[in-house]
């Protein structure tokens, strides 16, 4: 994944040795192949405006990024996230990696390896100085994603080592993880069984109170809220609990500042 002209479908084709001319990605592409004498699938996503929020996005863009979980079921064991070197990594290009990165999970982040397309434009001497000398927001997203990143030099004659040394990274990651990521549709149906589940636990035990026969020894709290058991419950259709979640997940980005 990554912004447009990243680089995303250079690594693709430095992984699996493709010598194809590169072009944008309009839509999500599979490719399967062999590195370093493993069977790899490697999703291609489209990419996104470098400096756009998520809303800025097109509803399709989006819709690709998302549905490209399913793509290798049960799903990937690493996202890869590329980013270009010799490119400023300023605080508009973090904020809008974020935002697009969650729409897969806003657990995605076990999951991240950060790699540099173009390592001969980077500048300096090692990596670590590049990602010193960029400042905090790009130290928030290494920091972000376990402090997990490598250098690729998108040249199809380039030294195999690199990959390797990538390959070993990803396993290593992924012997960490106990579980694949999972498609955010599939989280979104989790929350709602979750949220009904919990609704009709609460009805159920202010029933049970009601017939204990103890009613006028209720506090006023316990008044207020068997009251608000006489309303009628929410319907819950999707736009109820697509709109519940985001004014959770706002609560939740305002909890940690860190994680703006």
């Amino acid at each position: 994944m990554g912004a447009n002209m990243a680089g995303t479908t250079s690594v693709m084709n430095t992984l699996l040795k493709i010598e194809q001319e590169v072009s944008k990605t309009k839509k999500s592409l599979k490719r399967e192949g062999e590195v370093d004498k493993r069977k790899v699938i490697l999703i291609d996503t489209p990419g996104w405006w470098p400096y756009a929020s998520v809303k800025e996005t097109s509803e399709s863009v989006k819709q690709e990024i998302m549905s490209s979980v399913a793509m290798c079921s049960p799903g990937p064991h690493a996202v890869l996230l590329v980013l270009q070197s010799g490119v400023a990594f300023t605080e508009a290009h973090r904020r809008s990696v974020k935002e697009h990165m969650e729409l897969l999970s806003r657990n995605v982040w076990k999951y991240c390896i950060v790699v540099f397309t173009r390592g001969d434009w980077m500048g300096t001497p090692t990596i670590e100085e590049h990602i010193e000398s960029e400042g905090e927001a790009l130290q928030w997203l290494i920091n972000k994603c376990g402090n997990r990143y490598h250098v690729l030099k998108n040249n199809q004659r380039c030294d195999r080592k690199q990959v390797s040394e990538l390959m070993e990274k990803v396993e290593m990651m992924a012997r960490g993880n106990t579980e694949l990521l999972t498609p955010a549709e599939a989280v979104m149906e989790e929350c709602e069984i979750d949220w009904e589940s919990e609704y009709l636990k609460l009805v159920e035990k202010a029933d049970k109170k009601s017939d204990s026969g103890c009613g006028s020894n209720w506090s006023e709290q316990d008044k207020l809220e068997r009251g608000s058991f006489n309303l009628e419950p929410p319907h819950m259709h999707e736009e109820y609990i697509t709109k519940w979640l985001e004014n959770t997940e706002i609560v939740s980005d305002f909890r940690t500042l860190s994680d703006f």
